[in-house]
Order: structure tokens, then sequence, then C-alpha cells
């Protein structure tokens, strides 16, 4: 006779942020309203991205940011980039389907 063993674990997650992190509430004239805004480590952290992610982001103007001692970011912007990524791929293949000669809308 065969016996069956099963074994569970759960696993626990504490996250504690010391000094590194920063939050500033400031107004982002990219989401034209006042907004917590946070540190890239705190950010990335938050939402499962890269630090460098997010610096891609930040130089390319996607996410405002303020660089006081250290730069601070927009968590807004970084959300609205996200969305329009998902989006425009999407408005990007529909603009390219062949017509096949149908003129019919």
């Amino acid at each position: 006779m065969s016996q069956k063993t099963e074994i569970k674990f759960e696993v626990e997650e504490t996250v504690v942020l010391k000094q590194g992190g920063k939050i500033l509430r400031d107004f982002c004239p990219q989401c034209g309203q006042i907004v917590d805004m946070v540190s890239p480590d705190v950010l990335a952290l938050v939402m499962g991205a890269s630090e460098r992610e997010i610096f891609r982001l930040v130089e390319r103007g996607a996410i405002y940011f303020i660089e006081a001692d250290r730069v601070i970011v927009c968590p807004a912007c970084y959300h609205r980039s996200l969305l329009v990524n998902q989006i425009a791929p999407t408005l990007i293949s529909v603009q390219k389907e062949p017509n096949h000669g149908n003129t019919s809308i």
C-alpha cells in the first residue's frame, strides 16, 4: 500500500519602508490634481515593477516627477501610462487590418 502525504506552506510577507521611501503631497500638472507622490523605489515595490522601468517612463516624460534631494514621481501618471500601453496595441492592430475590398462600415 502506498501512502500520500500532503504538505502545505503558508507564506506571509511584511514590507517595512525605512529612510529610503519618501512620500510628498504635491500638484501634478499632468493629472491636474493634488496627488501623493512617492519615490521610484516605493512605486516599484507597490506596483510590482522595476525601478528602471519607472525611470524610463520619467525620461520619456510619461511620468511627472520632482527632483529635490531625490526623485519623487506621480503614481497616477504611472497608472495612466499602463492604461495607455494596454490600449495602444489594440488601436494599432485595428488600424492595420486590410480592407479586402469592402467599403461598407
